[in-house]
């Protein structure tokens, strides 16, 4: 069966959960809809869509190698080159037909401006500008903008709903939230277990659940992977208390962004040196527990709740959590091409870490484009890092 070979149950699970609802959007028994990250696709599950997640789905196209052929087309198409290479990948994809074709379009301004802009080309392409929509996330987090955006969630479940000729199924959408507590809950666990933990299964790497940590909240298939990922590391953490495992020489340390998806030898290069990812930012569960009777001011203060919405400080303050709780000795942030959002709060982050005596890399890079990046120069950079932690133990 497939996922057999697989060293870590929950890699198993991950490709197993992924291909599966993949290959969803391109059957057509349910509607697909493209969706940017940051959304809450509760909304997408309770109304039975199919989400797609283009700036996600990207990166495969970079463990998959094909890159090269996404990027040239969106050149050729006058993508411009200063764009976050996810968004180029993901164009090129459209504009090459590899992309499912979708009725529904649906875009959050949070965080990545690139999204809006690409979604409603993609849009055009389709000829659904009538059904792309861009949902306005307020910058700050009260109760008039949970209201604001609370209304804007219930407009678009409402009009999609009527394009699709169903009524608006409330008990579909209480089951949704309920599904989706209940992953908060197993994603909780696992964070609270890799607070203690030093010792992953083989291959096992935090920063490729970002699919099922958005894409799939509300669903079975998040509540039953997280479930295993919990009892998996709970077994090596039980070894490790028991001292069957020896982690005295261990580094922690916490990985901003995301990571290249082609193949390279950061983590090898970690690993060997005895370093771990103790934590990824992109796990911070960061959202309260759901309220069913309130689904759409609960999946409004959800969105808000993002440390990438507002202030630069709201990412700043998670990162001093997490820092914290897990014992870091240092933070890796990946400087991914054209992410501005992200690249535009390196210093701050920086300056302030520096201020608890945290040390930390500035890693530039490209998450995609293996010809944007440095193998050599990223290689002596991550050596230097090491050093400078090294030394302090």
């Amino acid at each position: 069966a497939y996922g057999a070979t697989f060293s870590s149950q929950s890699d198993k699970y991950l490709n197993i959960v992924s291909i599966k609802n993949i290959k969803k959007s391109y059957n057509k028994k349910s509607p697909t809809a493209y969706g940017s990250l940051f959304l809450p696709y509760e909304l997408f599950h309770s109304l039975e869509i199919v989400p797609f997640l283009p700036e996600v789905i990207a990166g495969f196209t970079g463990g998959l190698g094909i890159t090269d052929r996404t990027l040239k087309e969106a050149s050729s198409k006058w993508y411009t080159p200063d764009l976050c290479t996810f968004h180029r990948c993901a164009s090129g994809a459209v504009e090459l037909d590899l992309f499912p074709i979708p009725p529904l379009l649906i875009c959050a301004t949070l965080a990545c401006d690139a999204a809006q802009k690409t979604f409603y080309i993609d849009a055009k392409k389709y000829g659904i500008e009538d059904n792309f929509y861009l949902v306005d996330v307020p910058y700050e987090k009260n109760s008039k903008s949970i209201s604001y955006l609370a209304e804007q969630f219930k407009m678009i479940s409402k009009d999609i709903s009527t394009k699709l000729q169903k009524n608006l199924d409330f008990a579909r959408l209480e089951n949704t939230i309920k599904l989706s507590n209940e992953f908060r809950y197993w994603a909780l666990k696992v964070n609270d277990l890799r607070k203690e933990l030093s010792v992953y299964p083989k291959n096992f790497n935090g920063l490729n659940f970002i699919f099922p940590f958005h894409g799939l909240a509300g669903t079975k298939d998040a509540v039953i992977l997280y479930k295993n990922i919990y009892r998996e590391l709970k077994k090596l953490l039980d070894k490790q208390k028991n001292k069957k495992i020896k982690t005295d020489r261990i580094k922690r340390l916490l990985w901003l962004h995301l990571k290249p998806y082609y193949k390279n030898e950061i983590f090898t290069l970690l690993e060997k040196n005895n370093y771990i990812l103790a934590f990824e930012e992109i796990n911070y569960v960061y959202w309260p527990e759901l309220d069913s009777e309130n689904p759409f001011e609960s999946l409004a203060l959800k969105t808000l709740s993002h440390p990438l919405n507002g202030s630069a400080q709201n990412r700043v303050d998670m990162i001093m959590e997490i820092v914290k709780d897990y014992r870091i000795d240092g933070v890796v942030m990946f400087s991914h091409w054209g992410c501005r959002h992200s690249n535009g709060s390196g210093r701050i982050i920086k300056d302030s870490l520096k201020k608890i005596d945290i040390p930390t890399l500035i890693l530039d890079g490209d998450c995609l484009n293996k010809n944007n990046s440095s193998s050599g120069q990223i290689t002596t950079r991550l050596q230097g890092f090491m050093e400078i932690i090294n030394s302090r133990f």
